[in-house]
């Protein structure tokens, strides 16, 4: 049982580290953000760089789900990441040692006794020793796992060892995946809307993941400060009285199997009463599924209520009942054929190539809040395209 139990955690564990790395180098920026100008990057010279105007940062992360990890004098996480540095610096990648500084963040702690603890960012502790213990270390021969660091370490110049040990900083014990979130949510509490810390959260890290992205796959260079300060203003503005974040901003990809799965759904009945081909389907489709699951999602948050989306589906209602009317008055005497045509220009004219102007909010302007709620209440059978639907549905 205990085998199967770590086994699964270290299958876990290599995952995890990538979505760590990447939650906590938004939580380093938004912690440097005092920094002259800082910017980010991810996998260059280390696992996170952050550059200012005067100093380079680099940061190595290593996610220990067992939280007995130990980091001791031979640990593999330490030399891997001395062997990291030392190849940057006689690569020529870092030629100014002196302003860069270089730090191990791990969820694993400092071992009784290890020379380490002197690197440590909590430790008083003067640097006498630590490079003569690294380099009796690295002359050892039998620790294959570390003989790559071993030999990156020696191929260093005296001035270039003593240098990188002066500057190397270990972050043991360091935040755990929920501990990072929660480091987040302090340095954000006070820019975040009262009462909507997590939802902000949510959208900034979803944003935040983006660029990451961007970043990794070399189509953006770095994410600056002025970046994300940006864009925390933009997310905040999401949350004011007049507007409500975005979540689905995107189109969704409707394939055939979908719009069969959708034969049964009142609305897309309404739709084939006036003929509407699959390409007007699909999008009818998206805007349904976007406005549904977006409506469900800010009542989930606590940012809508229900009073809200009954004034804002009235609205929409009285709309219809406006322009309806005024089209049924005109569709008298007509064949069924006729009818099928009056609908299905009703229904281009003012919900596809213009939608009604209301909006659940002034500032929120996505048309397809409006557009997949019409859908809501067709599904409902309140409103409908079709000069007769109402009889046309009838069980």
């Amino acid at each position: 049982m205990g085998t199967s139990f770590e086994t699964d955690f270290s299958a876990k564990e290599p995952s995890l580290g990538y979505y760590y790395q990447i939650r906590y180098s938004l939580y380093l920026l938004l912690h440097e953000r005092k920094k002259e100008n800082p910017c980010i990057r991810l996998e260059d010279l280390d696992d996170i760089v952050i550059d200012d105007v005067n100093t380079k940062n680099l940061f190595q992360t290593k996610l220990h789900v067992n939280s007995k990890a130990n980091l001791s004098d031979r640990s593999s996480d330490f030399w891997k990441t001395i062997r990291v540095w030392s190849e940057a610096i006689t690569t020529g990648l870092i030629t100014d040692i002196e302003n860069t500084f270089f730090t191990l963040i791990t969820t694993a702690t400092i071992s009784d006794g290890s020379f380490i603890h002197k690197l440590s960012i909590k430790s008083d502790e003067l640097r006498i020793g630590v490079l003569e213990s690294m380099l009796l270390i690295a002359e050892e021969i039998t620790n294959v796992t570390n003989q790559n660091g071993y030999n990156a370490f020696r191929a260093l110049t005296n001035e270039q060892r003593e240098k990188l040990v002066q500057n190397i900083f270990v972050i043991d014990a360091s935040l755990s995946i929920e501990d990072t979130f929660l480091a987040i949510k302090q340095e954000l509490k006070f820019s975040a809307p009262v009462g909507k810390l997590d939802s902000f959260i949510e959208k900034i890290e979803g944003w935040w993941f983006g660029q990451c992205i961007l970043l990794l796959t070399n189509r953006k260079d770095c994410i600056t400060i002025k970046e994300l300060q940006l864009e925390i203003s933009d997310i905040r503005e999401m949350f004011s009285e007049e507007n409500l974040p975005d979540d689905f901003p995107n189109p969704l990809t409707i394939d055939e199997e979908e719009i069969n799965n959708y034969e049964e759904k009142i609305f897309i009945k309404q739709l084939k009463l006036i003929s509407t081909k699959n390409n007007s389907l699909r999008r009818a489709i998206s805007d349904f599924r976007r406005a549904y699951e977006q409506r469900s999602k800010w009542l989930r948050d606590n940012l809508t209520g229900i009073e809200e989306y009954n004034r804002f589906d009235k609205l929409l209602y009285d709309h219809w009942d406006r322009v309806f009317s005024l089209m049924k008055d005109d569709c008298e005497g007509l064949t069924d054929d006729e009818l099928i045509k009056a609908g299905k220009s009703f229904y281009e004219t003012y919900y596809v190539k213009s939608t009604p102007t209301y909006k659940i909010r002034n500032n929120f302007q996505p048309q397809y809040m409006t557009t997949g709620s019409c859908h809501m209440l067709a599904d409902e059978k309140k409103i409908g395209w079709h000069p007769n639907f109402q009889e046309l549905l009838k069980d």
